[in-house]
């Protein structure tokens, strides 16, 4: 399968194209039949469709399905899609996606059996989950394609091609110009896969025990148990074949060297077979590309002391021709490099614009935006080499340069000595040094006396040697000298003895009211000596604390309404202090953005927000205008805040209020919601 250029009205793919050469374009028309398109599905149905403030929240390249009834009188459904949406499923430029999709939905199972589905792509076979009433069901559903907006080549990884049409060896055919009609179902041709009876699969089939008894859709192949299998070859499809080939244009670069007249190199992509394509536009005269295998290119001399506003390449083999517009930009020559001996980058630019002479500049990397120079050299000092520069011009050009790298390699990192913190300590108590945090490849600690009292170390020649405090006030100093590559690097520290302390005061800070899922900082301070802190919880959903043998310490507060009480203990030479902390929850805050019911696809959409951001909150749902009505699902909220819950096929249906109810593990409720029910 392969994607064609992309629409200049939509921003989404003219067409793909199956390995048959089949070509399926994108059919947004509420007005067509074959479309599975409404007016219902647009914003306004009283208006045209246009992108994007009147335009569906789905449709569809391809679309075939397939439906039985169980022995139960469960629904059995397959859905093969090739689909078109939005992220946010709200029509927006730049969030355009397309998924292939295979759906399988079956009622009314036995739970914990196992069941096989052979259908036009490929066999599954799955283990019925127990629905909480006593039955099994199958919900599965794989969506392959780019989710992020763009990434169009994506679906090109799914199961779903190459297309499904109508059988055309069974009456009646499928409309012209379509391959088939999603209104009626019909056998089916395209699969290349073959059952276990050498036949194609178009078919929809499901194997498993019992699910055939008391079955309209009873198997009649030969060699199945129609007891435990049904099936059916009946499908209806949707697929509207692409008359356009369309065009898009990958690059409109223009040469000016003469102040009457310039060059346009255009380069152009369509379908891989042969088409006729045209550059035109102010001071051109109109020129074909040339190219097979859907490239195209052509230079085409323009007239006037500037380059035309726009190009129009245009389609003339398609009937409505395809036109893209493109303004071309400059072309921008280069070549960029550091030497790590000077520190310097070196870029050499230049445009293709010799006569207007645009302004070329290096994109900010970090170190702001830099100008080059009207000679095209710019040598800029930096500590560090860039691996790319992107550089720009002010006729619209852009070049995004891999940076080499010249020079001598950089030396190991030198040792440093890092001889602790000043401390204070009290007469005859074991004091501890400490040089751990000296860095380098270090391959000697000495510690020597620099002034006070003589007293013994003990391990001098480690990080962390230690010493009994002398028997009056006094202030001692000591040196470390560490050694290794770079060395030797020496640092001092500090120990003043007294002969007492007072003990300090803890202070855990004010008590705070938060958003549930939020970072919370526990901001704690002491007055007088303090030398150690430590944060410890002492009531309330358990918490992981970061940092809690600092002053400062932080951990996310539950998705939950809650009040939770820290603990903060410093300690000195003089003794112990502590104090608490509390800190509660403010109320959430739900918001519900769709509350949608569809009758023909027995589909629920429902979505919202919610104020808590942390992943674990979840959404019950309940049918009805109260909380007491039959739980639909229970959905999670993103660490967005974002949750939805959307499905096709499902056995529960609206009540008589017509309306929805939400409740929120994070303690928000929203009832009686209104529920939007439609076809």
């Amino acid at each position: 399968m392969t994607v064609g250029p992309i629409n200049a009205f939509d921003g989404f793919p003219v067409w793909y194209k199956d390995e048959n050469r089949l070509r399926l374009q994108l059919n947004v028309d509420p007005t067509d039949p074959y479309s599975g398109i409404t007016p219902a599905d647009l914003p306004n149905p009283t208006l045209p469709v246009s992108f994007p403030d009147n335009y569906p929240s789905e449709a569809f390249y391809f679309l075939a399905e397939a439906e039985m009834t169980t022995g139960t009188g469960e629904r059995a459904r397959l859905v093969l899609a090739l689909e078109a949406a939005f992220v946010s499923e709200v029509p927006r430029d730049g969030d355009q996606i397309v998924f292939g999709r295979v759906r399988i939905r079956i009622f009314g199972l036995q739970p914990n059996a196992e069941y096989t589905v052979t259908h036009p792509y490929g066999t599954d076979t799955f283990i019925a989950e127990p629905d909480g009433e006593g039955a099994g069901e199958i919900n599965f559903t794989e969506d392959i394609g780019g989710f992020n907006g763009g990434e169009f080549e994506l679906a090109l990884n799914s199961r779903v091609h190459p297309f499904l049409k109508w059988d055309p060896n069974v009456a009646p055919l499928a409309p012209e110009g379509y391959i088939g009609d999603p209104n009626v179902p019909h056998p089916i041709t395209g699969s290349v896969f073959v059952d276990s009876f050498g036949q194609p699969q178009n078919i929809f089939r499901i194997e498993g025990p019992g699910i055939g008894i008391g079955s309209p859709d009873r198997s009649t192949t030969p060699g199945l148990d129609p007891d435990n299998c049904i099936e059916t070859r009946l499908f209806t499809v949707l697929g509207k074949i692409s008359t356009v080939s369309g065009v898009d244009v990958t690059r409109a670069n223009y040469t000016q060297t003469d102040s009457a007249r310039g060059l346009l190199d255009v380069f152009a992509v369509s379908d891989d077979t042969a088409q006729t394509i045209s550059a035109s536009g102010n001071g051109i005269d109109t020129t074909l590309l040339q190219g097979i295998n859907g490239r195209y290119f052509a230079r085409v001399a323009y007239t006037g002391d500037r380059p035309p506003a726009s190009v129009t390449v245009t389609n003339l083999s398609d009937v409505p021709n395809s036109i893209k517009e493109a303004g071309p930009v400059d072309f921008i020559t280069a070549t960029a490099n550091y030497d790590t001996n000077s520190q310097t980058l070196d870029v050499i630019a230049s445009s293709s614009d010799l006569i207007g002479a645009p302004a070329l500049s290096i994109e900010d990397f970090g170190v702001g935006e830099i100008i080059i120079p009207p000679n095209g050299l710019s040598t800029t000092s930096l500590p560090f080499a860039p691996s790319q520069v992107t550089i720009k011009s002010t006729a619209g050009g852009k070049r995004v340069i891999d940076v080499s790298v010249t020079g001598s390699p950089d030396g190991p990192i030198p040792v440093e000595a890092n001889a602790g913190p000043d401390q204070t300590v009290v007469v005859n108590s074991t004091v501890f040094l400490n040089g751990t945090n000296s860095s380098g490849a270090i391959t000697s600690y000495n510690w020597i006396q620099l002034s006070g009292p003589t007293v013994a170390l003990t391990g001098g020649t480690t990080a962390t040697p230690t010493f009994v405090a002398p028997a009056s006030q006094a202030t001692l100093v000591f040196e470390l000298t560490v050694d290794g590559e770079g060395g030797p690097s020496t640092d001092s520290v500090s120990i003043t003895v007294l002969d007492s302390t007072p003990p300090p005061i803890a202070d855990a800070g004010p008590d705070q009211v938060v958003q549930q899922g939020a970072i919370v900082t526990l901001a704690g301070s002491a007055t007088g000596l303090a030398t150690s802190y430590q944060w410890a919880q002492i009531s309330g959903v358990p918490v992981q604390l970061t940092n809690p043998n600092t002053s400062t310490a932080t951990y996310r507060f539950p998705a939950q309404p809650a009040t939770l009480t820290f603990q903060l203990t410093v300690q000195g030479p003089g003794g112990i202090s502590s104090d608490t902390v509390q800190v509660t929850s403010v109320p959430e805050t739900l918001t519900v953005t769709r509350a949608e019911y569809r009758t023909g696809d027995a589909e629920w959409r429902i979505s919202g927000t919610s104020n808590v951001l942390q992943a674990g909150a979840s959404i019950s749902i309940y049918i009805g205008s109260s909380l007491n009505g039959t739980l639909l699902v229970q959905v999670p909220v993103d660490t967005l805040g974002e949750w939805g819950y959307r499905v096709e096929g499902s056995s529960q249906l609206p009540d008589q209020t017509r309306a929805i109810s939400i409740q929120s593990s994070s303690g928000g409720t929203l009832q009686n919601i209104p529920l939007n029910i439609r076809n």
